[in-house]
């Protein structure tokens, strides 16, 4: 549970005595830092956010175990998003500035009777939230035309381990809709930073 404030704790002589402290606690643990990261990204008018849903084709695991998992990451990490820093600054010194936030949740999706897999799709895929500086957004989206920067879209065709992109503004009212959808559910230190 997320407390702010000394407020949002029920009126009892435990809490009038000791509320201070669960505060600071509970805005000092790791899950709670990550929702303010969030929260501060999405609310601020100097970045833009961005979601991502990349999937991946023909890919050779690392490792026996996590071997799909870690390729995927590696791709979308070194191949990916290095794209969409080089369109945003051909610097790469410059690159954790202008997109100093990027988490990844990988995703397995596996086919059944009723629902197999499209041939066309590999079921190894990403999902992101990418955040970027604000003036930079028109190097990366197309607000006009609601499309892809298409020097960006030539870019990601061009990986040959990439099968389908989908790279698209976040609505700001759903943020964290977003993020549970990415974690399907799970705790939100589970996202990977990029």
């Amino acid at each position: 549970m997320f407390i702010r404030r000394i407020e949002d704790l029920p009126n009892t002589e435990y809490n009038r005595r000791y509320g201070q402290e669960i505060v600071t606690k509970s805005n000092n643990q790791q899950k709670n830092l990550n929702y303010k990261e969030l929260e501060w990204v999405t609310n601020s008018v100097e970045w833009a956010c961005f979601t991502t849903t990349v999937t991946f084709k023909d890919l050779i695991p690392y490792e026996t175990s996590n071997g799909m998992s870690l390729r995927t990451l590696y791709e979308y990490r070194k191949r990916v998003l290095v794209k969409i820093k080089k369109r945003l600054s051909r610097s790469s010194s410059k690159w954790n500035l202008v997109l100093p936030i990027a988490y990844a949740q990988y995703e397995y999706e596996q086919g059944s009777f009723f629902k197999p897999i499209p041939s066309s799709n590999s079921p190894h895929h990403i999902h992101g939230l990418i955040a970027i500086q604000a003036p930079l957004a028109n190097r990366l989206y197309n607000h006009q035309s609601n499309e892809l920067d298409k020097r960006l879209s030539k870019d990601l065709r061009s990986i040959s381990t990439v099968s389908t992109y989908k790279i698209e503004p976040l609505r700001l009212d759903e943020a964290f809709s977003w993020v549970n959808y990415m974690n399907k559910g799970k705790d939100i230190n589970d996202l990977s930073f990029c």
